[in-house]
């Protein structure tokens, strides 16, 4: 039988969130959230609030992630899983070229631009600017926690803080990059100095300065990973 943390990871995947994302909507790390998965905090240490968030965005309810029963008495749900919340918003799929060139238009990507659009929930869509859309990742730049393929939601509205994934755009070529953001402050004349950190190693630092011109597209909002058959 399954326990607590097995539960709620499980619910956490089929949701198709990470666990920094997931963190960061109910206030918590995203190593906090391995924790839980990883039976190190038991579900009696995790306040009540944050665990009825997190099973709000996952589609369970805390009692299922405590007890593996749902509320209305139907016993034991094996997938975990509620019925799903209706789509209230459909967002464009762009490719990181796309998003390059795109930014200055007022509606860069108007309804019908994308051949792919992914749908979101009330909740997220309460949360998400006119102009988010949302990217599919390609290159191996940001292994292991993101993979070619995966689909991550960008908002241009939402400033990024220090940690954050960003898509930015490098002015001398217009190509547009997704990194994690860290600001490094101001040089002599007041000029923003932004590092685009990679999280594969085997990849460069890409730093923003005079030199370098460039500026954030968006902010990640949430990320979704298909399950893939090897």
């Amino acid at each position: 039988m399954s326990n607590f943390a097995e539960r709620f990871k499980a619910a956490r995947e089929r949701a198709g969130i990470s666990q920094r994302a997931l963190g960061r909507r109910i206030g918590y790390s995203g190593s906090a959230i391995s924790q839980w998965e990883a039976g190190v905090i038991e579900a009696d240490n995790i306040r009540v609030a944050a665990l009825e968030m997190a099973a709000g965005i996952m589609g369970v309810s805390v009692r299922y992630l405590r007890t593996g029963k749902e509320d209305d008495s139907r016993g034991e749900v094996p997938d975990g899983l509620r019925a799903a919340q209706p789509d209230v918003r459909q967002l464009p799929v762009i490719s990181m070229v796309q998003a390059g060139y795109g930014r200055e238009a007022a509606d860069p990507y108007p309804r019908g631009y994308a051949e792919q659009s992914v749908s979101v929930d009330a909740e997220l869509a309460r949360d998400l600017g006119r102009l988010a859309f949302a990217l599919e990742i390609t290159g191996e730049s940001m292994l292991e926690e993101f993979h070619p393929g995966d689909i991550v939601i960008i908002d241009p509205a939402v400033k990024p803080l220090p940690g954050d994934f960003v898509v930015a755009r490098i002015e001398s070529d217009g190509s547009a990059t997704f990194k994690k953001y860290r600001n490094r402050g101001r040089d002599p004349e007041g000029q923003e100095i932004i590092e685009l950190v990679p999280l594969n190693a085997d990849y460069p630092t890409i730093v923003v300065n005079a030199a370098n011109p460039g500026s954030i597209i968006g902010t990640m909002m949430e990320h979704r990973r298909r399950r893939r058959r090897h």
